[in-house]
């Protein structure tokens, strides 16, 4: 009688969190950007929806608070910048 073949019992992968430099635009002289890819959902305080896990995504930690981070969606932080900036105009 032929052999049945066993899976290997593999020990799971120690959780991971991915992380990237932030593009320029997004920095700001009094936080920490960081881009990054969560394993949980978070809320986006730009626009109120969900950024899944998985997604690619900004973290905000003001150097001043670590405790008030937020995690933005690329596009909201970018408008949120645009909006608290100000634009130059020409």
């Amino acid at each position: 009688m032929p052999r049945r073949h066993r899976r290997r019992v593999e020990e799971p992968a120690p959780p991971r969190r991915p992380t990237a430099e932030a593009p320029l635009w997004a920095l700001v002289p009094d936080a920490e950007v960081r881009r990054v890819s969560g394993e949980k959902p978070y809320r986006c305080p730009g626009c109120d929806h969900e950024i899944r896990p998985g997604v690619w995504h900004l973290v905000i930690v003001p150097r001043e608070d670590a405790d008030a981070r937020r995690h933005w969606h690329e596009g909201c932080w970018r408008i949120e910048l645009n909006r608290t900036r100000g634009r130059r105009g020409g």
